[in-house]
């Protein structure tokens, strides 16, 4: 029986191992494949607090175990967790091999993996040109050759300047814009007195990405964005070779010779798991605190606390939680805030 049990070991999680083991509670954090999470995949971090030029994503990863392990914190990896469900006020977590733990408090830090192209042709090529993960690995496999990128958020972001390093050019392939999609809709007249259809050229990354990371992709000579564009097939021979594109204002079609295909377009929540007790968006991501407001699952007579979900003494934090900050920063910061939100429920038990 522990105090606090966490699944999942990226940044958030880890942050809660570190909070929760040092504050004396008995803390164990069970992850299916490695610590980190999407951070560890992020090859330059350069907006986290304290880290001025920047670490990668399994640095900050590394010292957060060490961090972890130094208080007393049990990581077990690999643990995949497969079931909750719920005895009296306690928490049953059943892992794949059929082994369970309990735990008083648990909280949920699964994240969020990245979805995955609907495009013809994607599967084949998954691991031989097609990428979700933009590391030094790949980056060799880069070297003076021309890639794409797919997506508009701060992910897709550092993978175009960390790639730019390394590869001949690199297109950042942003699939729609709000404003190109709602301008496009309206006719104008011309000077001839002919409508015309306005077609918009560019566009503000900073929409979805970080300022300073919109910045330096602008000022990356070979960043090409393109803007209100799709990636429609995929081919090669054995290997990716050359992806089709598609403007979707103009209808312009165009084929890039690239040796591999980076895609950042979203993520989809680890939460299959979770049983019905556990209440979820439309996009199957945890509900928590103020979410829950009218909730029928919740039924203690105080209103849940901030990242607590719609059963007493489970909490959420990171990606997976509804309506979180996907930053690395947001993330530890929840996670270090789950650990008071424990104490508070403990003392109700």
């Amino acid at each position: 029986m522990y105090e606090l049990a966490i699944v999942g070991a990226g940044m958030s999680g880890l942050a809660a191992a570190v909070y929760g083991a040092s504050d004396g509670l008995s803390t164990v954090v069970l992850e299916r494949t490695a610590p980190g999470g999407q951070a560890a995949t992020s090859m330059r971090i350069e907006n986290y607090l304290g880290f001025p030029t920047g670490l990668t994503g399994s640095e900050l990863a590394d010292r957060a175990v060490l961090q972890a392990n130094k208080f007393g914190a049990i990581l077990s990896v690999p643990a995949p967790v497969v079931g909750l469900k719920f005895q009296n006020a306690y928490s049953i977590l059943t892992l794949e091999g059929g082994e369970t733990v309990a735990a008083k408090c648990l909280l949920i830090a699964t994240g969020a993996d990245y979805r995955r192209l609907e495009v013809d042709g994607c599967s084949r090529f998954e691991g031989s040109g097609v990428y979700y993960a933009a590391t030094s690995n790949e980056a060799q496999l880069c070297r003076g050759s021309d890639v794409v990128i797919v997506g508009g958020g701060n992910s897709a972001g550092q993978a175009a300047v960390f790639l730019a390093e390394q590869a001949r050019k690199v297109y950042l392939v942003v699939r729609d814009n709000d404003l190109a999609k709602s301008m496009s809709r309206y006719l104008f007249l011309s000077e001839s007195g002919s409508p015309t259809t306005i077609v918009i050229r560019g566009s503000d990354l900073t929409r979805s990405m970080s300022r300073y990371l919109a910045g330096r992709i602008e000022q990356t000579p070979n960043i090409e964005v393109l803007y209100n564009t799709t990636v429609q097939r995929m081919s090669g021979d054995g290997h990716l070779a050359s992806v089709e594109i598609v403007n979707n204002v103009t209808g312009e079609t165009q084929t890039l010779e690239i040796t591999a295909l980076f895609s950042f377009i979203g993520a989809v929540p680890h939460t299959r798991w979770l049983p019905a007790e556990i209440e979820r968006d439309a996009k199957e991501f945890v509900r928590t605190g103020p979410a829950l407001s009218g909730s029928s699952r919740w039924t203690a007579a105080r209103q849940p606390f901030l990242l607590e979900t719609s059963r007493p003494g489970v909490f959420a934090s990171g990606d997976v939680r509804s309506g979180s900050v996907k930053r690395v920063a947001s993330a530890v910061g929840e996670g270090a805030m789950a650990v008071q939100f424990v104490h508070e429920y403990l003392k109700e038990m």
